[in-house]
């Protein structure tokens, strides 16, 4: 059983017409394959020999390719903070804020396509949608190379922006599409370390590429590489990602029948391509919904200043450029420790993700109040300090999977995502705004905001805790007084209806 699964026995004399539930888009594509195969048993050894299975292709392929794609996208956020290390802001003759403005308006391009995923992720297959995307982002991304000033960064960043809105709400969806409930957040985590591994790596081909002398200026080079980088990696993800169990061609029809009935406990369906308005009407007026979009603005508020700030930051502490580079690194291990242990401990601790989201982000307001109240002298204990606050980037993965795992209806779980990371770009657009230049380098104001946004994510989890509980002893409540006139029908998971519409669904926490 998954996390939060209710075991029920099937009432066969009251299940609908599954060709007509399919023929009127109401049903998951799941229904048409379960139509049309025998039913299918399987031991609990079998199982585990299909995820094992699934594991050793995602893995390295889809997940792979998702760190992979994550790494030069993280690396694209960050190279802007490496790049004015080397002189990007003198090159392109910024002043003032123009240099956060140009942080920013990726954020607008990101914000403006929002409204488009959420129709796209649920209307192309996942797979051919991120190969799509990634190889127009890897070309824009070298285009950043032939800025010449201010107006020309800030076209560039915007388009980029613009091609880069999908593919994270995909990988969340991606995510739930494969897993049950309990081996999401593990898997999520697994491919967020992204993030980390691009601070890591970028640190060091950063270290590099400070050591190029031509005609280029040094941060063009920065551009030029990543670019290349990301459009060779967009096309093994159009030619190698899979786009969801029903079409896996790495599994027999035995193994594919077994990946689509285990996912049967998380009533989130499989593939749905008709968007509903009722489903979008009820994302919209839904609590955890928004909660979502509010969470993800105070997680990634106080994150900006590590994907866009961290290099001025610690340069600001007295080390020179070569150093700068060097010492970004440890920002990446203490990333990848928190989303490890994040996901190990959901994964043998049932419903202790808000639990997670509040241990992770403790370091994280340590860490800020540190670095605003140390000595300026004292910069060995302010670094240390900085490298905590990125313990909190855990946070932000556990509310992925609360929402992939609490939000069922393909419309509605594609609206919820993307009004998620609606949330997520305002908060990259606001963010930098808090790191005044006239501040340099200290980022007095910056901090405060810090420390203000970490005790908000820290906290919130445990509303969210409450109102999971709530839901399901209402649930509970409600099965019990229907008795036989709410029965459960055959197949009912796989219906595509919502969390809401559904008796029977459990919410995690």
């Amino acid at each position: 059983m998954g996390e939060g699964s209710i075991s029920t026995e099937m009432n066969s004399a009251s299940a609908p017409d599954l060709k007509v539930a399919v023929k009127e888009g109401q049903g998951d594509a799941a229904l048409a394959f379960l139509e049309t195969s025998e039913v299918v048993t399987y031991t609990r050894e079998e199982e585990k020999a299909v995820v094992r299975k699934i594991d050793w292709v995602l893995m390295p392929l889809c997940f792979g390719q998702m760190t992979i794609s994550y790494t030069i996208q993280y690396m694209d956020k960050s190279v802007m903070a490496q790049a004015a290390v080397y002189d990007l802001i003198t090159n392109l003759g910024l002043k003032g804020q123009e240099y956060s403005w140009c942080s920013s308006i990726f954020y607008f391009g990101y914000l403006a396509f929002q409204p488009f995923a959420a129709r796209l992720l649920n209307y192309f297959p996942l797979g051919r949608f991120v190969g799509a995307t990634s190889i127009i982002w890897g070309v824009i991304i070298f285009c950043t190379a032939g800025a010449m000033d201010f107006k020309g960064m800030m076209a560039v960043r915007f388009f980029l922006g613009l091609a880069e809105a999908g593919v994270s709400p995909a990988y969340v969806l991606i995510t739930g599409t494969w897993y049950k409930k309990d081996e999401i957040p593990l898997r999520i985590t697994t491919w967020y370390c992204g993030n980390g591994f691009a601070i890591i790596l970028q640190s060091f081909v950063a270290y590099g590429i400070g050591h190029i002398h031509t005609g280029i200026a040094v941060w063009r080079w920065f551009f030029i590489i990543f670019g290349i980088l990301g459009l060779v990696w967009g096309f093994v993800l159009w030619f190698f990602m899979p786009d969801s169990p029903l079409t896996a061609r790495f599994l027999n029809d035995r193994e594919r029948a077994i990946a689509i009935e285990r996912l049967r406990d998380n009533r989130t369906g499989i593939v749905n391509t008709t968007f509903k308005k009722e489903q979008l009407v009820e994302a919209l007026t839904d609590v955890k919904v928004w909660y979502g979009f509010f969470y993800s603005i105070a997680c990634v508020v106080p994150a900006t200043a590590v994907a866009n700030f961290g290099g001025l930051i610690i340069k600001g502490f007295g080390f020179n450029s070569f150093e700068t580079s060097l010492l970004n690194t440890p920002l990446g291990v203490t990333q990848c420790m928190g989303l490890v242990t994040a996901g190990f401990v959901t994964l043998y601790f049932p419903n202790t993700r808000c639990l997670m989201q509040f241990l992770c982000n403790v370091p994280a307001v340590i860490g800020s109040v540190l670095v605003y109240t140390l000595p300026s002298h004292n910069r060995t204990g302010r670094l240390i300090a900085f490298y905590c606050t990125n313990f909190t980037n855990a946070s932000l993965p556990m509310m992925f999977a609360l929402t992939t795992t609490n939000i069922a209806g393909q419309t509605k779980r594609s609206v919820s995502t993307a009004l998620l990371f609606v949330g997520y770009s305002i908060a990259f657009i606001i963010g930098p705004q808090f790191f005044r230049a006239s501040e340099a380098p200290e980022y007095g104001t910056g901090f405060k905001t810090m420390i203000i946004m970490f005790s908000i994510a820290a906290l919130a989890p445990g509303l969210y805790f409450v109102y999971a509980i709530w839901l399901n002893r209402r649930k509970q409540k409600n099965l019990e007084e229907s008795g036989d006139d709410n029965g459960p029908v055959v197949n009912e998971e796989f219906f595509d209806l919502t969390d809401k519409q559904q008796p029977r669904f459990v919410y995690v926490m």
